[in-house]
């Protein structure tokens, strides 16, 4: 689906499901960056902010990986590593404990958070079955669900955020810090 850039498309016309916002854009252009802002903007307001972001892991030599961090609690678990074992996507090994990281603060926010944040459902946390149903469960909330889709991943689950979705944007370099502004704009 082609989004203007500063345009949110009404998808849906469901009124017994809270919004779900699917936030896509080509890799490094700040989607976390946006979702991590808004979630700060909530949180100021006094909402109750759970789920996950998706940040590099970075040495002398570059990326060598992704941390799922707590939004709540700030832990984090590896997603994966150019080292290690598990599933491989490109020259990354999938954390499957990472994953089960992620899952369990997921489910966590989802009993008890006001707007809950997955960062992001992309090929790496698709290599886990356990990560693929938490999402699943997120297609039904009654509380406002604001998912980060990698760009050109295809999934079911994916189409099934799509089609569910209240809005998605496209995040861009010229947009990127008017997102959580937006955002936050959507779900009040």
């Amino acid at each position: 689906m082609n989004v203007n850039a500063l345009e949110f498309i009404n998808i849906s016309s469901q009124t017994n499901v809270m919004a779900i916002l699917v936030v896509t854009g080509e890799p490094g252009v700040g989607k976390t960056m946006a979702v991590m802002r808004v979630a700060q903007m909530f949180k100021e307001k006094g909402l109750k902010v759970g789920g996950i972001v998706s940040k590099d892991i970075t040495s002398n030599n570059g990326r060598t990986g992704f941390e799922s961090i707590d939004l709540s609690t700030n832990q984090k678990a590896t997603l994966a590593s150019t080292s290690g074992k598990g599933p491989r996507v490109g020259k990354y090994f999938v954390d499957l404990e990472g994953c089960r990281f992620a899952v369990d603060v997921l489910i966590e926010a989802i009993k008890g958070s006001d707007v809950i944040i997955c960062d992001e459902l992309g090929p790496m946390e698709f290599k886990s079955k356990e990560f693929v149903d938490c999402a699943k469960s997120m297609l039904d909330l009654d509380k406002p669900t604001i998912v980060v889709v990698h760009r050109k991943l295809q999934h079911p689950v994916v189409d099934q955020f799509t089609t569910k979705a209240s809005f998605l944007i496209n995040v861009d370099v010229q947009n990127r810090t008017k997102i959580p502004d937006l955002l936050l704009d959507k779900l009040q």
